[in-house]
C-alpha cells in the first residue's frame, strides 16, 4: 500500500514541480534579460523551495491521514474541491445502487427459500396422504390417487413458474391462442378432478383468439380453473365464457368476503376461505397477476359470498380476435 500510495501522491505533485521550476527558470530568464544579480535568483530559490518542500510534506501527511481514516466503513468523507465533491457525489449514486440491488437479492433470495418450504410441505403433504391411503388399503382407489398426483403437480408448477418469472432473461413468445382449442385441453387434462369433485364445466362463446404468450396464459387460466374447482360446492358448475374482451371463469362456490377481495394479490395472503382448507398456499392468484402486469393484459376478480366468484381475464382489444 505504502509504494502505491508514494506512485500517486508523486504522480500528483508532479504539475506543482514542473511549475515551480518554469518560474524559477523564468526568473533566471528575466534576469539574464534585465542583467539583474544572480544572488536574486538564488534567493528565490533559498527561500521558496524549503517552502515547497513543506508544503508537499504537509499534504503527503494530509493524505496519508485521509486514506487511513477512508479504510474504516463508518468513515465520513468530506470533498475538498469541486472535483472531489463530484466524485463523492457519483460514488455516492453508485453505492446507493448497490445497496438497493443487494437488498433486493436478499429478499428474493429470502421469498425463494420461503416458497420452497411451503412447496415442499404441501407436496410432502400430497404424498402423505397416497401413502396412508395405500397402507390402509392394498388396492387405493384411482380417484385418490389421480387426486394426490395432481395436487403434488399443482403445486410443483407453481414453484417452477415462480422461479421462472423472477428470472430477468424470461423470453416470451406471443401468438395468437384459440380459446377454445386451449380452455377444451385444459378441461380435459382436468377431468378427473372435475368428475371427483362432481363438477360440470360450461363452455360458451370461446370462439375467439387472443395475441399472447400461449404457456402463460394456460397458466394463469389453469391457477383460476383450480381455484374455481377448490371453492366449489359439489354438483356445481363451472363457467367459462368470452365477454368484451375478457376471458370468464365463473363458479358457484363459497364466495370471497369484501375484506379479503383487497388483498387477494397479495403474495402468500389466503383469506378466510384459505385458513378453512389445507391446500392453499396463496401464491397462485399472486402469480396470475404477476403473468398479466408482464404480458399486457388485467385480471379483475369479483365475488359475493354464498354466491360464487367471477375471474376475468381483460385483454386489450387490439390483442383479440
Amino acid at each position: 500500500m505504502n509504494n502505491h500510495f508514494t506512485r500517486l501522491f508523486l504522480r500528483a505533485t508532479l504539475p506543482i514541480v514542473v511549475a515551480y521550476l518554469l518560474m524559477i527558470g523564468l526568473a533566471w530568464l528575466l534576469a539574464i534579460l534585465y542583467q539583474l544579480p544572480r544572488h536574486y535568483c538564488w534567493d528565490l530559490i533559498r527561500f521558496s523551495l524549503p517552502l515547497l518542500l513543506v508544503w508537499l510534506g504537509g499534504m503527503g501527511l494530509r493524505n496519508r491521514q485521509r486514506v487511513r481514516h477512508l479504510q474504516h466503513q463508518d468513515a465520513v468523507i468530506q470533498p475538498h474541491n469541486p472535483v472531489e465533491g463530484q466524485l463523492l457525489g457519483q460514488l455516492n449514486q453508485v453505492k446507493t445502487a448497490n445497496d438497493r440491488q443487494v437488498r433486493d437479492l436478499r429478499l428474493h433470495q429470502q421469498h425463494q427459500l420461503d416458497n420452497l418450504d411451503l412447496f415442499a410441505h404441501e407436496i410432502k403433504n400430497s404424498l402423505t396422504s397416497l401413502q396412508a391411503a395405500a397402507e390402509n388399503d392394498p388396492t387405493v382407489a384411482s380417484a385418490t390417487v389421480q387426486d394426490g398426483v395432481r395436487a403434488a403437480n399443482y403445486y410443483l408448477d407453481l414453484l417452477l413458474n415462480d422461479e421462472r418469472l423472477a428470472m430477468a432473461n424470461t423470453d416470451y413468445e406471443f401468438s395468437w391462442v384459440n380459446l377454445q382449442d386451449l380452455v377444451n385441453t385444459i378441461i380435459r387434462q382436468n377431468s378427473a378432478v372435475f368428475i371427483l369433485r362432481q363438477l360440470v364445466p360450461k363452455l360458451v362463446n370461446l370462439n375467439h383468439a387472443v395475441l399472447t404468450d400461449p404457456k402463460w396464459l394456460r397458466f394463469c387460466i389453469n391457477q383460476l380453473l383450480s381455484n374455481a374447482i377448490k371453492y366449489s360446492h359439489p354438483g356445481g358448475q363451472i363457467t367459462i365464457t368470452w365477454h368484451d374482451h375478457a376471458l370468464i371463469i365463473r363458479d358457484e362456490g363459497v364466495g370471497i368476503t369484501p375484506t379479503d377481495q383487497r388483498r387477494i394479490f397479495e403474495n402468500g395472503f389466503t383469506g378466510h376461505n384459505g385458513h378453512q382448507t389445507t391446500q392453499s398456499t396463496g401464491m397462485g392468484l399472486y402469480l396470475v397477476k404477476k403473468v398479466a402486469d408482464k404480458l399486457n393484459f388485467t385480471v379483475q376478480i369479483r365475488s359475493k359470498v354464498g354466491v360464487g366468484t367471477s375471474c376475468y381475464l381483460v385483454f386489450p382489444a387490439a390483442n383479440t380476435r
